[in-house]
């Protein structure tokens, strides 16, 4: 059997990724090609083993003449920033798959709602804005809303406002004066004409609870796979501390975000992509609060494949390569879980307790003293938190897994809330 090559656009944030990525590509007779710029692939570590191709720049054009003569199966990124570029590859090498003006769409949270309210999907008021506007900044909205970033993710530069008094709490983690450059992170893909860091998003605030959903599109149609329970630091910064698969509102509410999902999906025009989902649980519908064309980060992988029996990463390349739909994957019957030690960018580390009340569900803890953030601020938004490690936690009863996150919710320095 002939080794089928898939691209791979972009080293991903979370380098561990790969190694579940190279192992599934295997398994279908597929090996990985990693392109990306020599300082990003100098973070792939001497363990993993995996093929890579250096480009000066993430330009779709100098990738497809790099990969052109390796007559790749397909063309895919596994992080964020690099799914619309994956896409524009795909299409200059005539490969099928979700579109790159798709891509560009769930890219731009005020792009995607402005579809969503098209096609009758949200009923969330909302703003485009820019903080270099001011007085503009809420446009006709009132208080309570939640201010955003118009392309980016992990809770970065978000900010609950509960009245006009707080509006200067917004503008804190930015410099402005860096938000408007040309010169800006050739690794991250951004929105179409003239947008920068400083274009927000308005939306009102929807209150109840927040989880995320994962799944998989092929060919339009969606299998979802899991609800994931998520744990954030509440208002103002919602900051995620970690999560639980499956959901305890998996049994009662899984059609009712499928059904809605797949509206969503369809809506978009998504073809065949992995799909994360964002959503808030309000007694009478589901309302999106952002969605991806990517598997979740955070770990969420390994809980999934720990949760159910099914490889995400298997399964997209098998979408791709042969256009297999899915099977629903089967609960194992336990609760999987992962626990954040967060800590302030701008402080030194330092983790105060370790008790966690059920420390039977512990599986492992990942924290070394030496780490540092990676990143302090991206084009003028300062990262206000870094995760110095983690926490693995298995158990059949829900509870003891989340409230092992909750302690280390209550423990992180500065913060500490109900995580609804």
């Amino acid at each position: 059997m002939n080794t089928k090559t898939v691209v791979l656009v972009g080293v991903p944030w979370s380098v561990h990724e790969l190694d579940d990525a190279i192992r599934d590509a295997a398994t279908l007779g597929a090996s990985l090609l990693v392109v990306d710029t020599p300082e990003s692939l100098a973070q792939i570590g001497e363990g993993t083993a995996v093929r890579t191709r250096t480009v000066k720049a993430l330009d779709p054009l100098l990738i497809a003449d790099c990969v052109r003569d390796d007559e790749p199966a397909t063309v895919l990124a596994i992080t964020e920033f690099s799914m619309e570029l994956a896409a524009a590859v795909r299409e200059l090498l005539g490969i099928p798959g979700t579109p790159s003006a798709v891509e560009a769409c769930v890219l731009d949270k005020a792009r995607t709602r402005e579809v969503l309210h098209e096609h009758g999907l949200t009923r969330v008021g909302f703003h485009r804005s820019s903080l270099l506007d001011p007085e503009d900044l809420l446009g006709g909205l009132e208080p309570p809303v939640v201010v955003k970033p118009r392309s980016f993710s992990g809770s970065h530069g978000v900010t609950f406002v509960a009245d006009r008094s707080e509006l200067a709490r917004v503008f804190d983690p930015y410099d402005l004066a860096e938000t408007d450059l040309d010169d800006r992170d050739g690794r991250v893909a951004h929105l179409d004409g003239d947008h920068r860091t400083h274009e927000v998003i308005i939306e009102e605030y929807v209150p109840g609870p927040e989880i995320s959903a994962e799944g998989l599109v092929v060919d339009g149609r969606l299998t979802l796979f899991t609800l994931t329970d998520k744990v954030n630091t509440g208002m103002p910064y919602f900051e995620e501390v970690g999560h639980v698969v499956p959901s305890k509102y998996t049994r009662e509410r899984t059609g009712q975000v499928e059904e809605y999902l797949q509206a969503v999906v369809s809506a978009l025009g998504f073809v065949t992509s992995p799909m994360h989902a964002e959503i808030k649980l309000l007694d009478d519908r589901i309302e999106l609060v952002e969605i991806h064309t990517r598997y979740p980060g955070d770990r969420v992988v390994e809980l999934l494949q720990s949760a159910y029996d099914i490889r995400p990463y298997e399964a997209y390349f098998d979408a791709m390569l042969n256009g297999r739909v899915p099977q629903r994957p089967r609960p194992t019957g336990e609760h999987h879980g992962v626990g954040f030690f967060n800590g302030p960018t701008d402080a030194s580390f330092a983790w105060p307790s370790y008790a966690f009340p059920h420390p039977e569900a512990v599986v492992s803890v990942d924290l070394d003293r030496r780490r540092a953030p990676k990143v302090f601020a991206y084009e003028g938004l300062r990262i206000r938190y870094w995760r110095a490690g983690h926490a693995l936690f298995a158990a059949k009863d829900h509870a003891h897994v989340h409230e092992n996150i909750g302690f280390l919710l209550d423990h992180t320095p500065g913060r500490g809330g109900s995580g609804d």
